[in-house]
């Protein structure tokens, strides 16, 4: 089963279109980075399919029903968490507002990175920040777990941490970051974007075996040059 399919889905703006007829398909379990320049539309189909935003055209599905929230996690790139509240009141707030909420799981992903319980938000590291987020969304016990640039503004250690995280994460993820580094050696899925339309979709194996590239990096930088290859 897909975790997530779009058919044709778009957001216009006015006159000009952010992302258009986008079709996806994502299967269960994968570790999708989605990549792309500036202004591809990431953030566009990010919001989309998180429900943050209403489309213009087209359609989610998540495990073959329409969106449904308790489904889904959203880690925004700047991590909104409470500043002044404490990591246990974060752990808390989550339990209170999510009936599926597994605080062993939440707790023990913090454990594992010393991260005191007992600590304000606004005093943890950029990279603690990132991995209680991440604690939240695999507390929430979501079924797709989408991350916007979970990696910016970390330093090299941060981000080991935060991608082997990742890793374990019991959840279809869909990530995305310019880091293309450390979305080879974490993901196995691709969805390549490039202005607000979908260039690339599909596993990095059968990818790559279509295409004369040796890595992910060589494969996104030949379609990115080559505005005019369909998907």
């Amino acid at each position: 089963m897909n975790a997530l399919e779009t058919s044709g889905l778009g957001k216009r703006y006015r006159r000009r279109w952010a992302l258009r007829e986008a079709t996806i398909e994502l299967p269960a379990g994968a570790r999708a980075a989605l990549v792309g320049p500036n202004g591809a539309g990431k953030s566009t189909l990010l919001n989309l399919v998180t429900g943050l935003l209403a489309p213009t055209s087209g359609s989610v599905r998540i495990f073959g029903r329409p969106l449904e929230m308790p489904k889904v996690a959203f880690v925004a790139q700047d991590k909104p968490l409470y500043r002044r509240w404490s990591v246990a009141d974060l752990l808390r707030f989550g339990a209170a507002t999510n009936p599926r909420w597994d605080h062993g799981r939440a707790r023990s992903m913090l454990r594992v990175h010393d991260i005191d319980p007992d600590e304000r938000a606004d005093r943890l590291s950029g990279g603690q920040r990132t991995l209680v987020a991440l604690a939240l969304a695999a507390g929430k016990r979501a079924e797709l777990i989408v991350l916007d640039e979970p990696l910016a503004e970390l330093d090299p250690l941060a981000r080991i941490q935060v991608m082997d995280v990742v890793r374990t994460l019991e959840a279809t993820v869909l990530l995305s970051s310019h880091i293309l580094a450390d979305l080879a050696e974490a993901c196995d899925h691709l969805i390549l974007l490039g202005a607000g339309r979908v260039r690339l979709c599909g596993g990095f194996t059968d990818l790559l075996s279509t295409h004369p590239a040796t890595d992910l990096e060589d494969l996104v930088l030949d379609y990115l040059r080559r505005p005019e290859q369909a998907r």
